[in-house]
């Protein structure tokens, strides 16, 4: 039973937040800049070099019923980075899934981005099921030499389900992150669902060697601990990571991305 009303109490955005590395960092992702995952965060910092696609999955305190399953593809164009994305959580007792589709571009310092959204959550049985639209918006600048900035406001159109009594979820959030000769990165992302007290998030990143990253993160709201490590080449790379909940347990997850 401690478990149940444990899970009930979480905050949303612990569903909203892709990505292993972010994991690792406390989710602290809103000023990231080129993070991958950035389509399930502030889509104005998605990386627009490449042609990339990635998988990602996270057991939640390590029930199977708990899994988050995602992917996403993205594409540069002449007009600004394209990418759409798809989020599974639960099973038939409970589902949720997402379907995203993220633009972003740049003016000079200024980034900006935009990623509508269509979910539909399922209840089993006869509990009903319902869908909706929302809109997440996010801007992000370089402020100083490796020192970046980043908003995000999480479904501004104020979105509800169709059928069901149930909101979208609504955050805003601000970010920092500053990268320290290119051997450290921190990250800080101040968060406020209008349905929770303001939460924190931090993390950090340091070069290991080559091409391996270790990272550590925390976040409150509910109080996590984060560990994870990264390995990448040209082609593609890899994130691994395990998030601690100070009552339900362990979270591992893991991504891979190809580019090319």
């Amino acid at each position: 039973m401690g478990i149940i009303l444990g899970l009930i109490s979480m905050p949303a955005y612990a569903q909203l937040s892709m990505g292993a590395r972010g994991l690792g960092m406390g989710q602290a992702t809103t000023a990231l800049p080129g993070y991958d995952w950035s389509l399930f965060s502030n889509p104005a910092l998605s990386a627009n070099e490449d042609i990339a696609v990635g998988f990602y999955g996270l057991r939640n305190y390590g029930f199977p019923e708990l899994t988050d399953m995602s992917a996403l593809a993205r594409v540069p164009t002449k007009f600004g980075g394209a990418s759409v994305g798809f989020h599974r959580y639960g099973d038939n007792v409970f589902s949720e899934t997402r379907l995203r589709i993220g633009y972003k571009n740049e003016w000079q310092m200024l980034h900006f981005g935009l990623a509508g959204n269509y979910n539909h959550i399922s209840f089993g049985g006869d509990y009903g099921s319902g869908g909706a639209i929302g809109v997440d918006i996010g801007i992000a600048a370089e402020i100083s030499n490796s020192l970046w900035i980043g908003a995000k406001t999480i479904n501004v159109n104020r979105a509800s389900y169709n059928g069901i009594r149930e909101d979208l979820p609504r955050e805003t959030t601000v970010g920092f992150s500053y990268a320290l000769n290119e051997q450290a990165l921190f990250a800080f992302d101040v968060v406020k669902d209008v349905n929770f007290p303001v939460a924190y998030r931090g993390g950090v990143e340091v070069k290991v060697i080559e091409n391996l990253k270790g990272r550590v993160g925390i976040t409150t709201g509910p109080l996590t601990y984060a560990l994870g490590f990264g390995y990448g080449r040209e082609q593609w790379d890899i994130n691994f990571a395990v998030q601690k909940h100070e009552v339900l347990g362990f979270s591992p997850g893991l991504d891979f991305m190809i580019y090319f």
